[in-house]
């Protein structure tokens, strides 16, 4: 196998994956797509031109891709399977899928990824708030966020590593006590609730005899590394320092990645553009330095860009010429040293039309 060339290609994300398969069979170790949702709308590039404080700027558009089917939901989740079943086929044995949609399809695909990788291979429903502001509804409440379905080739093989947010000032809140080593909270070491059953042993440790969730031996290790608290009751309790931990552990409900602004430096007027951070989040999460990642409907070209910036090389393509264009461009701007072929399939030539950039 040759040396590694992150590569671009203009053309039907199908044509792509098969033209790829016999190179990337096994090998992928993330892919992340963002297909159309079955909004039964036409999407654009929206672009200010002009603009003056006597005259409010000019919108150009530029189409980008159709997301109407003239065969309903049965053409669509035909043309979804279709590219989720070789896609299976290019991932590594710990690689991941990270299939991105919202609530007009999510369901079905559910139901149909299920079927394709194994329901046992089924990891997370992610919910990312896409949006801060819904539009109020004649009809039902406000859609305000999209659905990421995580798929494991081998969920016995595959890890994910730990998630972490910043702490803000509700997750601050529990660390009101303090010592000369400084801010901690307290975690509880004796069972309560679902933990507390008749069956659960208890004993005595210094002097108070509790249904305790650790050994003898840790609950001493602690308090010679005075880690252990006691309240005016008698009650043992574990301090948790703040400066020692890494932040709030991060579920699958994403809150904390704002949706992108029109005023946003990395906006580019790609109506369905996803922001850098939640690329940023998924491939350092579900990969490493040196692992191939893929987009087969790259848009506005975050996964190229972030996998880039992240060390990992890459493969992407769309059939919109304005998506590969708009990618380019931010590839480019991402370093002046940055490497990568665009391979047109879509070229009315024969021969594959290949450009150095």
């Amino acid at each position: 196998m040759g040396q590694w060339v992150n590569r671009l290609f203009h053309g039907d994300s199908l044509e792509v994956i098969s033209q790829l398969m016999e190179e990337l069979r096994g090998r992928v170790r993330l892919i992340y797509i963002d297909p159309p949702f079955y909004t039964g709308t036409d999407y654009s590039i929206r672009r200010k031109k002009g603009g003056s404080a006597a005259a409010a700027p000019a919108v150009a558009e530029t189409a980008t891709f159709s997301d109407r089917w003239d065969g309903g939901l049965g053409e669509y989740i035909s043309f979804l399977r279709e590219r989720l079943e070789p896609i299976r086929e290019i991932l590594s044995e710990t690689g991941s899928l990270w299939l991105h949609l919202d609530w007009h399809v999510s369901h079905y695909a559910k139901v149909m990824a299920d079927e394709i990788f194994g329901r046992r291979n089924f990891v997370n429903e992610i919910i990312w708030r896409r949006t801060n502001s819904p539009k109020a509804q004649s009809v039902g409440l406000g859609s305000q966020h999209d659905t990421i379905l995580l798929y494991a080739r081998d969920r016995a093989k595959f890890r994910l590593k730990p998630i972490y947010r910043e702490h803000d000032a509700h997750s601050l809140r529990p660390y009101r006590y303090r010592d000369e080593r400084g801010r901690f909270r307290l975690i509880e070491i004796e069972a309560h609730g679902i933990q507390r059953s008749a069956s659960r042993r208890q004993f005595e440790w210094r002097g108070r005899t509790a249904p305790y969730l650790y050994k003898r031996e840790t609950l001493e290790k602690w308090w010679r590394e005075g880690l252990i608290y006691r309240s005016r009751n008698g009650r043992y309790s574990k301090k948790q320092y703040l400066d020692e931990t890494r932040g709030v552990p991060v579920s699958d409900l994403w809150l904390d990645i704002p949706p992108l602004q029109g005023a946003s430096a990395e906006y580019t007027g790609f109506l369905t553009q996803k922001p850098a951070a939640l690329l940023r989040r998924i491939i350092e999460c579900a990969s490493d330095p040196g692992d191939i990642v893929a987009d087969f409907f790259v848009g506005s070209g975050t996964t190229a860009v972030v996998a880039q910036e992240l060390g990992r090389p890459w493969v992407a393509c769309d059939i919109s010429e304005a998506a590969l264009v708009t990618t380019q461009e931010r590839l480019l701007s991402v370093s002046d040293s940055t490497q990568f072929t665009v391979i047109d399939l879509m070229a009315r030539d024969e021969e594959e039309s290949s450009i150095v950039c």
